[in-house]
């Protein structure tokens, strides 16, 4: 079973508020070059970063994103997501926002640790979002 319609209203949710602000670009389903490829449900870059080729497209991006987010959906156990994020860590993302949204909470894991939020403001590596609007 793949993602979920809740899954896809979060994730889209997430994206254009990230989009939004500016400063920042989320790259949905963009295949990171870490280990044999994973693939995150948002990456976030500052705006400008990474640009489209249409010449020669990229199968996998090299360039690290400042935040990954990952939404929890049926077919996936937060587990699985725990350990994958700690394969982006490992690989140099600074941080991981996973995105449990049946009680919309927010675990960012990074370098130093994990905090949990819900439904509240969450700021990683100057990305800011709030999700009581996400929620909302």
């Amino acid at each position: 079973m793949g993602p979920s319609l809740n899954h896809s209203y979060i994730c889209k949710r997430i994206l254009l508020e990230i989009e939004h602000s500016g400063k920042w670009e989320a790259w949905p389903e963009l295949t990171l070059d870490i280990e044999s490829g994973v693939v995150p449900d948002i990456a976030v870059y500052e705006s400008g970063v990474l640009k489209p080729d249409f010449d020669e497209d990229k199968v996998r991006c090299d360039v690290l994103p400042k935040v990954v987010v990952e939404v929890v959906s049926p077919s996936q156990p937060i587990h699985e997501l725990m350990v994958k994020a700690g394969k982006y860590l490992k690989a140099g993302v600074p941080a991981v926002w996973t995105v449990e949204p049946y009680g919309g909470v927010i675990y960012v894991s990074t370098k130093e640790g994990r905090s949990v939020f819900v439904a509240e403001a969450v700021k990683s590596e100057g990305v800011e979002l709030d999700f009581s609007k996400i929620f909302g």
